[in-house]
């Protein structure tokens, strides 16, 4: 039954009738919030609610750019780190060998300063390598018998007398340094002008032998070469004194010297050559 005031034949609106008036409600807010802006609190509403949705679903977006960016950032430094280094190490060898060309440079024009005696001539030679026994005080010059080279033959660098040529090959030759204890160098005290014998003492030392005990020798005193074997030009620095000992029971001093020449270090000698064999006058 009916309720009081209830229509008995009451009828629902149809799906049409419904559609029509949901899209006449439509145009009407859109019409209002075109003209009027009526929705923009509610979009506004809305676009708050919905913000950590956007942002929840933004997240793994934001997460993978990240790391690509880092993988490639990454990926970046290593290449710049390794250009650097490489660029760090041929600056490295580059400034190596300018030094190494500085300092060759500066003594061979020492050495170029050299004066020859007359009727003598010099030819310059490198280090190839040290000999087979270092022990022995040898090595071994780029320079042989077909550059006018002969055993016997002096050989200095810029700061003196380096040692003498003991065996002659066509295109190398082997130096026994003065620094050899089987290599006795006829010299001078530059300040008293004392003759003396000077030797190698092993360890790239030197010591002058045979020098009676009121003989007048101090520290600092320079050996030159006296010239008297005829196999040194007179007047080549040797060595140095650096410590005299005077012994209370024997008739010779003991006179430790130290060689002025680059020995251990020299990697260009001039051989002098002369217009006379090795001893002879």
């Amino acid at each position: 039954m009916a309720m009081p005031g209830q229509l008995m034949f009451a009828r629902r609106l149809g799906p049409t009738a419904r559609l029509l008036i949901w899209l006449a409600i439509g145009i009407a807010c859109v019409l209002a919030d075109v003209r009027y802006h009526a929705l923009d609190g509610l979009r506004g509403g809305f676009s708050l609610v919905l913000q950590p949705v956007r942002e929840t679903l933004r997240a793994p977006f934001h997460v993978a750019d990240e790391l690509g960016g880092f993988f490639t950032r990454h990926r970046s430094l290593q290449k710049e780190r390794d250009a650097l280094l490489a660029e760090r190490t041929q600056l490295y060898v580059a400034q190596r060998a300018s030094r190494d060309l500085a300092r060759e440079n500066s003594e061979l024009r020492a050495l170029m300063k050299l004066p020859v005696r007359p009727g003598g001539r010099i030819v310059g030679a490198a280090q190839l390598y040290q000999g087979h026994d270092w022990f022995a005080q040898r090595i071994i010059l780029d320079r042989g018998s077909s550059s006018g080279l002969r055993a016997g033959l002096p050989a200095v660098d810029a700061e003196g007398l380096v040692g003498q040529l003991s065996r002659v090959y066509p295109g190398s030759s082997e130096l026994t340094l003065v620094s050899n204890p089987d290599q006795p160098t006829p010299v001078f005290v530059e300040r008293t002008g004392q003759r003396g014998l000077a030797a190698g003492a092993g360890h790239g030392r030197m010591e002058l032998r045979y020098m009676p005990a009121h003989a007048d020798i101090q520290s600092g005193d320079r050996l030159l070469t006296s010239g008297i074997d005829r196999v040194y030009p007179p007047g080549i620095p040797v060595a140095r004194v650096i410590r005299v000992t005077r012994s209370q029971s024997g008739p010779y001093l003991r006179i430790e010297c130290a060689p002025l020449a680059g020995i251990d270090r020299a990697r260009a000698v001039l051989v002098i050559t002369t217009d006379f064999e090795a001893g002879k006058p």
